[in-house]
């Protein structure tokens, strides 16, 4: 995020963060309607915003 306020400034940073946010939170939902409870819903929505979570937890 600060390589982007840097570049582009403060308000494309909170769009970019809002954009990420709405991301997490859809998969959030879609998880936990398929099933997924509590946080397994937040590992697996959070993986699926950020991919490379999946290398980093075990």
């Amino acid at each position: 995020m600060i390589v982007i306020t840097v570049a582009a400034g403060p308000r494309m940073a909170l769009i970019v963060a809002g954009c990420f946010t709405a991301w997490f939170l859809l998969a959030v939902i879609v998880v936990y309607i398929r099933g997924g409870r509590g946080g397994e819903a937040l590992g697996r929505a959070y993986v699926a915003t950020f991919w490379w979570g999946d290398y980093i937890s075990p």
